[in-house]
């Protein structure tokens, strides 16, 4: 009776357990399952953010192609403006260039021109000033009759007066006049345009100074420079040219910038006409020239 008890209760206590475990186990599945669905949750609205994100992201970047797009054209257009600026830019260079040497050549030539209209003519120096009194023409017609008769002058200024159309071999003839002007030691010289006289007083000066280191020289017309360049003697047409051989002497000379171009520009016509039957990059094309006169091609 005793054993029977003792199993009974036993059994009765196994099943309390057994209970107790289940319920155990069922709660931890609740609880699993509650989790499950709060990730679900969480899953799903996870999923929403992203998905709204990559409309963002996607509307984003079809605002970013089409600038893209944009700016590409952009870019194109711009490219073809350059190469169009750089082509232009190269035309009014060679046409820079080729007015320049134009300009260069015609002052050269009206230079030249105006000194040559001028070369037999002979300038009066040292003339005192108010000589002339109110009538130039009877003060020549007394000063001049031996010297240098029948002869059109012209004058100057106050204090230079010039023969027209006489030959520098007649400057010597000038001394007799030394009588009329007292005070003063008249000279004559050829007579320049302006541009000329200025070239003349710096190789005058240039002279000066080279005297003054023992160095022959001496100014041919119009305005070139003769020296001794060591044992040698050279003859230079201008002073830009004669500017290393000067600066070896410790001379400096002012160069114009202008000038330089100029003498550039002139130097590069001989060549113009040494290869003008070859193709020639300094002068106009036909092409360049519609550029600039569209209407007559």
């Amino acid at each position: 009776m005793a054993k029977s008890v003792v199993a009974s209760k036993a059994g009765g206590a196994a099943e309390t357990s057994m209970e107790e475990i289940l319920r155990s186990i069922e709660k931890s599945n609740q609880e699993i399952r509650g989790e499950i669905q709060l990730m679900r949750e969480d899953v799903k609205e996870f999923k929403g953010q992203i998905s709204e994100s990559f409309n963002r992201l996607e509307t984003s970047v079809g605002g970013l192609s089409t600038q893209l797009t944009t700016l590409e054209k952009t870019v194109v257009d711009a490219e073809g403006r350059i190469g169009d600026t750089e082509e232009k830019a190269a035309i009014h260079g060679r046409a820079i260039s080729f007015l320049l040497q134009q300009e260069a050549e015609l002052m050269e030539r009206c230079e030249d021109l105006r000194n040559r209209a001028r070369r037999q003519n002979l300038r009066l120096y040292q003339i005192p000033e108010g000589s002339e009194g109110r009538d130039m023409v009877a003060f020549i017609k007394k000063l001049l009759p031996t010297v240098l008769p029948s002869l059109p002058l012209k004058k100057m200024t106050s204090e230079s007066i010039v023969p027209i159309g006489h030959l520098p071999r007649d400057r010597k003839r000038v001394t007799p006049l030394a009588r009329f002007c007292k005070g003063t030691d008249p000279t004559a010289g050829l007579d320049t345009g302006p541009s000329e006289d200025g070239k003349r007083a710096q190789v005058r000066y240039v002279i000066k100074e080279l005297k003054q280191k023992n160095v022959k020289a001496k100014c041919l017309y119009p305005a070139r420079l003769r020296m001794m360049v060591g044992s040698v003697e050279k003859t230079f047409p201008t002073l830009m040219e004669a500017a290393p051989a000067l600066q070896k002497m410790n001379i400096q000379i002012r160069v114009d910038e202008r000038d330089k171009l100029q003498s550039e520009l002139t130097r590069r016509r001989w060549e113009r006409q040494d290869n003008r039957r070859g193709k020639n990059g300094n002068l106009l094309s036909e092409e360049d020239c519609r550029v600039f006169f569209p209407g007559n091609g």
